[in-house]
């Protein structure tokens, strides 16, 4: 498959990502950004990038990616307000292209950090963020968006991760410029503390039943569901516990100083890892 990564530009262009955020998303109109706002995000500093698949003629848009200019502690920095592919075209490395092209650009205009929202109870959203980019996490905002209505969020309070890739840091060359793998994965299962327990429930999916607040590893795992999409399938009540209860587990971890920095799948379960560590250590670790 032959996939070209550019920034969009044209009235043409920013027509096809309205489009294409519909496709992936599903979403109710309020929720895409259309054309005309697409226009000024550009024109005001912002990126649109496009994929395009070059297989076919005329090469179709297949994946999007849109920032918009933001600060962080007075310096300029971007946030992602959409990031998807196409489901048929998912799993071929195509939202990774588009991060990479959004952090060459990132770099030309002088910018070193990207954020984003990360839903915390999907496995492959923070298996990408954390182990293929280097990105990390300090922040949980409870219900940031209010209730949603598209087939991804519906039913459940939108409580996310606030995800920072340090696009400069020796973390970030590391994995991205190198393929170095991330810290942990340097690290034996018997250095990792499990503080949330679970069991299997009668439909074959798991249920968080407690949490260990008081930690004591430097490197602890918190269970999440493999697939909350199933969950939410199979019993709605039950997802909307896993949220409930998943946000006093990171909030009170991520207050005692510890850093989402990786994410573990071991025995069909799925774990994001926490550093009790500074910030500035983790991003300077290049492995």
């Amino acid at each position: 498959m032959n996939i070209t990564i550019e920034r969009l530009i044209s009235l043409e262009a920013f027509s096809s990502c309205e489009q294409l955020q519909q496709e992936i998303g599903k979403y109710e109109e309020r929720q895409i950004l259309p054309t005309h706002l697409l226009v000024t995000l550009h024109r005001s500093g912002g990126a649109v990038l496009g994929a395009y698949d070059t297989d076919v003629e005329p090469p179709r848009l297949c994946g999007c990616l849109i920032d918009l200019v933001a600060h962080y502690d007075g310096r300029p920095s971007w946030i992602t307000l959409f990031h998807g592919v196409v489901r048929k075209l998912r799993n071929c490395e195509i939202g990774y292209q588009l991060r990479v092209k959004e952090r060459e650009e990132c770099q030309r205009a002088g910018v070193g950090l990207i954020t984003w929202a990360l839903d915390p109870l999907r496995s492959l959203e923070a298996h990408f963020s954390f182990n293929k980019l280097g990105a990390i996490c300090v922040g949980y905002e409870r219900n940031l968006y209010g209730e949603l209505p598209d087939p991804a969020n519906r039913g459940l309070a939108s409580d996310r991760l606030i995800v920072e890739w340090w696009i400069d840091s020796p973390r970030v060359t590391g994995v991205v410029d190198r393929g170095v793998l991330p810290y942990h994965f340097h690290l034996g299962l018997d250095r990792m503390e499990v503080v949330t327990k679970t069991k299997l429930a009668e439909n074959g999916v798991r249920r968080l039943v407690g949490f260990e607040a008081a930690a004591g590893s430097d490197v602890i795992l918190a269970e999440i569901p493999v697939n909350l999409d199933r969950i939410r399938a199979l019993d709605p009540a039950l997802a909307r516990d896993w949220r409930i209860k998943m946000r006093d587990v990171f909030e009170q971890v991520l207050a005692r100083g510890y850093i989402i920095t990786g994410f573990v799948h071991e025995a069909d379960r799925s774990f994001h890892l926490l550093e009790r560590a500074k910030k500035g250590a983790v991003l300077g670790r290049a492995s």
